[in-house]
Parts: C-alpha cells; structure tokens; sequence
C-alpha cells in the first residue's frame, strides 16, 4: 500500500501598508509634426509637435515648452507681399458728419477694387510667368535648333550692348588663316599679312568656289571689313572677286559685293557676334585677262574683342 503525499502548508501572508500607485511611464518617440508649422510655432523636444506660441505644455506628449525651439520666417518670405483681412470702414449713417465710410447696406454691392484687381493680376502673371519658364526651359534643353537660336540672339544682344560702350573698333587678327586653293607663291596667309605688295592667288572654279578661313584664339565681334581687292602688282592680268560671302561660327552669314577698283573698298558687315572663326568664299568673279584665277591682296578686320 502506497503512501498518500503530504499536503503544502499554504505560506504566511503577512499584512501591508497601503502604497501610492506610480504611473506607468510611456515611452515617448519623436516623429514629424501633425500638421504644417507655422512661423512662431513652439516645437517641442520629446515629441517633435508644433504648438501655437502660446502654450506652456505640448499638445501631443505634455511636456514643458520652456526650451522648445521656435520656428524661425525664412529669409525670402520677407520679400512675399503679406496679405491681411480686408479693413471696411462703416459708415454709421447720415447725421453723424462722417463721409467716406462704407454703409452696411453697401457692402452687399459688387465695387472695383484697384488693390485686390492688382493683386489677382499679380498672381495670374506670376503663375503664367513659371509655365512659360518651365517650357521654354525644356524646349531649350530638348530642341537643338531652339537653344541654337536663342544662343545667337543673346549674344547679338550682348556684342550690340558691348557696342553701345565702344568707344571705337579695334583691328582684328586672326591667329591662322588658310585656304582650300592657293598658288605656291601666294598662300592664304598672304591676304592678312598688313601688306599690300602680296596677295593671296588661286584658281577660280564655281564648285568648289575658292576659300579663305580665319581662325581667332578668342571670341570677337566683327563690324567691319576693309578689302583690297586684286593683285598688287598685276591688278588687270588676276580676276577680282565680285562676291564674297562671310559665313560665321555662330552659323549666321552676309554677303558683300566689291567694286572692281584697286583701291581700299570699306564694307559694314552684321551677324558676326562674338565668333571664334569666319570663312570668305569667292563666289563671283571679275574676269582677269591672264586666265581664271581670283586675287585678293589684304582683307583686314575691325570689331570688338571678349
């Protein structure tokens, strides 16, 4: 026969003093504001809540405010024209000596306003101002041909400014100048060398038209052309361009159309703003009695330097 277990003595319970319940502490997390902070606001330091300027204790976790950070105005809201309540002056009545005011049973009645129409003008041309902007932007930056353009204009508006200040033009030289054609004897170079007893000699052909192209180690301005036109020593045996066509680096051209004299012809040109080359193609001819041959004895170059 087994033997039955004996039984737990149940422990003494003992009687205590009554004690103060503590609150349990609630772990607080700083997170993102409820709502959009305005200037002033008071950002509390346990929470991230922004509360009104006038509170002692923070809406979300009531903490303290005392060393909550203030929101500060950025910088450029103090350029932005500020828009308050609409002030109306009543007029409390005939009788009162007042004049001026504002009836209450006028304010019912639709009235122009200069302020307010400026303000809704300001406001459309503004918007208008940023879509146009923000087109033209991407137009510039996916259009080749439109930021082409635009590129020249600004810098004809810049070479023209520029101008406006000039006292007078400058000589321009080119730091190399070549040709496609030429005669061993009288090279490119010959038609830029600030003399007059050489000159640039080669055989004329419509296609490809003889070419002469300047090169400059900066960008320059050209307003003025002075031309020589001819052989210097031989002006009747050479032909004499009739034609000369100036095309730019900025892709624009001009065209002039010498006189056949041996003196110095002076031509106004356009459209050459702010280049780094140009190229003189003959394009047209005065027949020389020697044979087909095109000279030209001094180009020489005036405008403004960048």
């Amino acid at each position: 026969m087994v033997d039955a277990a004996p039984a737990r003595v149940p422990e003494e319970i003992h009687e205590q003093a009554p004690q103060i319940a503590r609150a349990r502490a609630v772990a607080v997390t700083r997170t993102a504001s409820s709502h959009r902070l305005q200037p002033g606001d008071l950002v509390c330091g346990a929470c991230g809540e922004g509360n009104p300027h006038s509170r002692r204790f923070c809406s979300r976790c009531g903490a303290s405010l005392v060393e909550a950070a203030t929101v500060e105005e950025p910088w450029w809201r103090r350029f932005v024209p500020k828009r308050g309540p609409r002030v109306v002056r009543l007029d409390p009545g005939p009788g009162d000596g007042k004049a001026g005011g504002t009836s209450a049973a006028q304010l019912g009645k639709p009235g122009f306003d200069p302020r307010s129409a400026l303000r809704q003008a300001y406001r459309k041309g503004r918007i208008v101002a940023a879509v146009a902007a923000l087109c033209a932007g991407t137009l510039y930056g996916t259009y080749p041909p439109f930021r082409t353009a635009v590129g020249g204009r600004v810098r004809a508006v810049k070479a023209r400014v520029t101008g406006v200040f000039a006292d007078e033009l400058s000589p321009i030289h080119a730091v190399s100048v070549t040709a496609n054609a030429a005669q061993p004897d009288h090279p490119a170079l010959s038609a830029a060398d600030e003399l007059l007893n050489t000159y640039w000699l080669a055989p004329w052909s419509a296609s490809p038209a003889p070419t002469l192209t300047f090169a400059f180690s900066h960008h320059v301005t050209l307003n003025k052309i002075i031309l020589h036109s001819g052989a210097s020593d031989a002006y009747i045996q050479d032909g004499r361009p009739s034609e000369l066509r100036l095309m730019y680096s900025n892709g624009e051209s001009f065209t002039i159309l010498p006189k056949d004299t041996s003196q110095a012809q002076t031509f106004s040109i356009s459209h050459a703003d702010l280049i780094t080359s140009m190229r003189i193609q003959v394009g047209a001819v005065y027949p020389g009695s020697g044979g087909s041959t095109v000279a030209i004895a001094e180009i020489e170059l005036f405008g403004l330097t960048t």
